[in-house]
């Protein structure tokens, strides 16, 4: 059985060749245990303050996704909690104790606050999010080990809601915490750390992508991101189901173009998005360009190439000017 330190020394490691050359390996680990140190960031320790002493908290989402590729952290550090206490009032706690910040709450599928602050350069952005445990805290008829039994199931049922499986991970936040870090286990219901490891963007559930939409323009970010590729039954899924992206909410789009364009390689992903059709959904216009060919002796491409290469060299001259 591949120990979870063996497993972690081959996904850097594949990670750190190129895409084409990485070679795939069986992985073969039954409970899945990591060192919570992996985890731990500076500002952990005013968070654990910000805590009530009764509350379960777990860090999910794209830092256990991050720290376990070991990427870079740079100046946009965020972290993501799942809570089972008022997640309001654990931000307004934490803004006393660091004594900055910007705090503010929004509700999707549950109650979720953040709080936004700085260092020096750095931006730092956590979420909290609520986890309902109460029935199972007040039943009668559950003695501890059973309330333990039903708390994982919960937290699993909440990860199996994510969009993505290698951002459907946890870890237990105690667990985390600078010198009283320790062994923990890592939660991952839909096996986002196998699909770590072959280095894909997977849905956890279509069902969660039709609930969200917008899910597939952060699946096609996600990949770029990480240099990971699309799931193949995914992009078949999202090229028969092009319309569904029509009534998501504009500006979300809108913010995870944004983030592409941000991003290496955007052309790829944009031409990507339009072979998909997809992109064509958001931007009709492209229907018309892609019919239009080589237009005069100073336009060497089709116009929806000539497009995209624009785009490669932009993208090309602003890194070198940075």
């Amino acid at each position: 059985m591949l120990g979870i330190e063996k497993l972690l020394e081959k996904i850097l490691h594949r990670q750190n060749i190129p895409k084409e050359q990485r070679e795939e390996f069986e992985l073969d680990i039954g409970t899945k245990y990591v060192h919570g140190l992996l985890f731990y960031n500076t500002y952990f320790d005013q968070v654990a303050r910000a805590l009530d002493k009764n509350t379960v908290c777990l860090i999910v989402g794209g830092w256990i996704r991050d720290r376990l590729l070991n990427r870079p952290i740079k100046d946009k550090v965020d972290v993501d909690f799942i809570v089972t206490t008022d997640p309001f009032k654990i931000v307004k706690n934490l803004k006393d104790i660091l004594g900055k910040g910007d705090i503010f709450q929004f509700e999707k599928e549950k109650n979720v606050a953040t709080i936004i602050f700085y260092e020096n350069n750095t931006r730092y952005r956590f979420d909290f999010s609520f986890l309902d445990i109460s029935d199972i805290m007040k039943s009668p008829d559950l003695d501890f080990y059973d309330k333990e039994e039903a708390i994982i199931e919960r937290i699993d049922q909440d990860l199996l809601k994510r969009d993505f499986t290698i951002n459907a991970m946890a870890v237990v936040f105690d667990d985390a915490l600078g010198m009283g870090a320790t062994q923990t286990v890592l939660f991952d219901p839909s096996g986002g750390l196998e699909d770590l490891q072959k280095g894909i963007v997977k849905p956890v559930s279509i069902d969660n992508i039709i609930s969200d939409p917008v899910r597939i323009f952060r699946g096609y970010r996600i990949a770029q991101q990480l240099d990971f590729e699309l799931d193949k039954d995914f992009e078949k899924w999202v090229k028969k189901n092009t319309d569904i992206v029509k009534n998501s909410p504009k500006e979300r789009i809108r913010d995870e173009i944004l983030k592409i364009f941000d991003g290496e390689r955007s052309a790829d992903v944009v031409g990507s998005m339009i072979k998909a059709g997809v992109f064509q959904k958001i931007i009709p216009e492209i229907e018309e360009i892609s019919k239009i060919g080589k237009t005069g002796s100073f336009h060497k491409f089709p116009l929806l190439k000539h497009s995209l290469k624009t785009l490669e060299y932009m993208e090309e001259f602003l890194k070198k000017k940075s």
